[in-house]
């Protein structure tokens, strides 16, 4: 096979380009974790695969048509890997879709427990995938010794075998399915997650439609390059360093996922659905791709015969023949030179193969010298050079082309004749010349039996399995919203009883005085004001979640207790307002309630932090846990409100809120961080640090103060 240097090297650029930057985000991904513990693992193994694949692509390429032993072995061990790879690279999206769905890192164990593992969660698809992929390594491994798939000629150069669609088949249907498994979880998956995942396997599946159609650039391997670094790159814009948190156990808290409920009745049909759902889009998938194939053939690769001896009459083992003779009846002494002969070369095409046609074809066979052709040969283009004449089918450009260009192609079981006028020394014989034909052929499927049975099938199947779909779709909503309205019954129900009971509940909440009143009185006021001077503070104690690690829960639960008791106590004295604590927080406020100026705000939130400092030195005097905090504190506008139905809670939000709690996680051990706006408002009343410059996430460059 003769490539274009064009687009050979056009090949190797992108396929090595490709493969460095798989590699790089691989490596992007894996640098400052140890791998087993990586929860990226999927996705760099994803990136590191296909680079790999990329890689022994262009390998391929640079060795094609070696002869010498390093490209012998080079070429072949690359093609290996190459369709190889093509299968890990599919069942490793697959799998990375799975952790999604299933909203957590998933162990390569679950593969050897199937039955454990769907029961747990673990989509059906990835085991159809898994088999499917290991069959298509098998195969692959099976066509190094029976050129199932390709083969190499003497040239060292790479053709496809006529079974080469089923590898294409094969590979195609991991993706489908995958996209099969996506469709039918989007339930559980945000919406810029379904989309990020169900882009990848379309870039693969284009180039298996540019593989068919188009011989010369590998467009399957450079779809999977492209796929890959389209997850690279979403993965950063989806956040998903916040999913991979590094938390080994239980399920992930970020991208949130929805989480639906299944009632145990409902799980079979529903499993089932889900089974004719992978085969239908797998059965439409295929049969898209035989249809397009039917309709347009496979061009296949550029292939060269050698015919030493010259046929006298077409040999029908072979799939193709050629042969070229001197008509025994029309030949002539040239102007009574006995030394020289005219006469009439015939030559006929016989294309031997079943579902075959040839639409290009060249036609070389060795002359002696001073020979020539007469003006106005049939069927094809002639000329002499070097002892050489060369045959090829006339093209649109061609003044032999009078038929127009298709007619010179050569259907299949069909036959093309030739021939020309020649004048030759009176020796030559055309039956001791070597010929050489190449051809490029168009594989035509539909005249194949055995490929319009498949056709058939598929159709069946597809229209079966749709018709199925579409009937369990529609028994399964039913039952979804006769649970719905049970369940809304219920609800009804639960809410009657829980508003009969509101007000002895709202008693145990813990609300400000002054919001449970405004309750009272009318219990359905929604509780939102807005607050212009009020003081925010957040305290977070330090190393919290070491000291939880080497205590038992009694301990850490009384230390906590004890601590906090202290500093309610304090808020309760200096008219601070406690909004809440989550684990180790501690949220207040001042300023809330009355129309005191923000300066006393302030001086007031402030005074309450140091007060804290003081209790937590108390505290640590007496205790054998010894607790240290952090305290922010920030000044300005915010929002309050009551939030909740069953059980009332207060809150603030807002930008001031915000700002307050990175004073806290930027701050130091034992200091009280205060935003530049309180410090205005304190007007040198608490000493304090030179302002520093700090990065505040969310707000970029802020003069803070540490107060003395």
């Amino acid at each position: 096979m003769d490539m274009s240097d064009t687009i050979r090297t056009v090949s190797i650029v992108m396929l090595s380009g490709l493969s460095f930057f798989c590699l790089q985000a691989g490596v992007f991904l894996f640098s400052g974790h140890k791998f087993k513990n990586n929860s990226r693992r999927t996705l760099i193994l994803l990136q590191f695969i296909t680079a790999l694949l990329l890689g022994c692509d262009a390998l391929a390429y640079v060795f094609r048509g070696s002869v010498s032993g390093i490209g012998f072995y080079i070429v072949r061990i690359s093609n290996f890997l190459v369709f190889a790879l093509n299968y890990f690279s599919t069942f490793f999206f697959c799998f990375y879709s799975a952790e999604f769905i299933k909203s957590d890192v998933l162990d390569f164990k679950v593969l050897f427990k199937p039955r454990s593992s769907i029961r747990d969660g673990v989509p059906v698809h990835l085991y159809i995938v898994f088999y499917i992929c290991l069959i298509g390594i098998i195969l692959t491994i099976v066509s190094q010794f029976t050129n199932l798939y390709y083969y190499f000629d003497e040239a060292n150069n790479y053709h496809r075998s006529s079974l080469y669609p089923v590898s294409i088949v094969l590979g195609l249907s991991p993706g489908l399915i995958t996209w099969a498994m996506l469709f039918q979880s989007k339930k559980v998956l945000q919406k810029n997650v379904l989309i990020s995942l169900t882009i990848y396997p379309l870039f693969p599946i284009v180039g298996i439609v540019l593989a068919l159609l188009v011989y010369g650039i590998s467009w399957i391997d450079i779809g999977y390059g492209i796929g890959a670094l389209h997850l690279f790159y979403s993965s950063i814009k989806l956040m998903e360093l916040e999913f991979y948190s590094g938390k080994e156990t239980g399920p992930r808290l970020s991208p949130n996922y929805k989480q639906g409920t299944v009632i145990p009745e409902m799980k079979k049909r529903i499993a089932r659905s889900h089974v004719w759902q992978v085969i239908c889009v797998v059965a439409g998938g295929v049969l898209a791709m035989l249809i397009i194939v039917s309709i347009t053939g496979v061009v296949m690769p550029e292939k060269t015969i050698v015919i030493d001896q010259p046929y006298q009459e077409n040999d029908k083992s072979k799939p193709v023949c050629v042969t070229f003779m001197r008509d025994a009846e029309k030949f002539w002494n040239d102007d009574n030179d006995f030394t020289r002969l005219g006469a009439q070369y015939n030559g006929i095409i016989y294309n031997n193969m079943k579902a075959t046609a040839i639409i290009d074809w060249t036609f070389t066979i060795d002359v002696c010298d001073d020979c020539a052709i007469d003006p106005g040969p049939w069927n094809g283009t002639f000329s002499i050079e070097d002892k050489l004449m060369t045959v090829r089918k006339p093209h649109d450009e061609d003044d032999e082309n009078i038929h127009g260009a298709n007619y010179y192609q050569v259907s299949a079981l069909k036959t093309l004749g030739f021939g020309c006028i020649m004048y030759t020394p009176a020796e030559f014989d055309p039956m001791q010349s070597k010929i050489t034909f190449t051809y490029d052929s168009l594989l035509m499927p539909m005249s194949n039996i055995s490929f319009d049975i498949v056709l058939i099938l598929v159709a069946v199947l597809f229209i079966v399995s749709i018709t199925i779909v579409f009937t369990e779709g529609k028994i399964i909503r039913i039952e979804e919203e006769n649970r719905k309205l049970e369940d809304t019954v219920k609800e009804r129900t639960k809410e009657l009883q829980e508003e009969k009971n509101r007000s002895e509940e709202l008693l145990l909440n813990i609300l400000p005085e002054e919001v449970a009143k405004r309750l009272a009185m009318d219990k359905n006021a929604r509780i939102a004001d807005k607050i212009d001077n009020a003081s925010v503070l957040f305290a977070d104690i330090v190393g919290f979640t070491k000291i939880t690690s080497t205590l038992d829960a009694d301990t850490i639960v009384g230390a906590l207790n004890a601590l906090y008791s202290r500093i309610d106590l304090r808020a309760k004295r200096e008219g601070i307002e406690k909004i809440k604590t989550i684990g180790d927080s501690y949220m207040a406020a001042a300023g809330l309630f009355g129309n005191e100026p923000a300066e006393k705000n302030a001086l007031a939130i402030v005074n309450f932090a140091r007060g804290m400092l003081q209790d937590i030195e108390d505290f640590n005097t007496t205790s054998n846990v010894k607790l240290f905090m952090r305290i922010g504190v920030n000044s300005g506008n915010l929002i309050a409100g009551v939030i909740g139905k069953t059980k009332f809670v207060y809150d603030i939000w807002g930008d001031t809120v915000n700002v307050a709690s990175r004073m806290e996680s930027s701050g130091e051990t034992s200091k009280i961080h205060v935003s530049e706006n309180t410090m205005a408002l304190l007007k040198g009343a608490v000493p304090a640090t030179a302002p520093v410059e700090m990065e505040i996430k969310g707000k970029g460059m802020m003069k803070t103060y540490f107060l003395s």
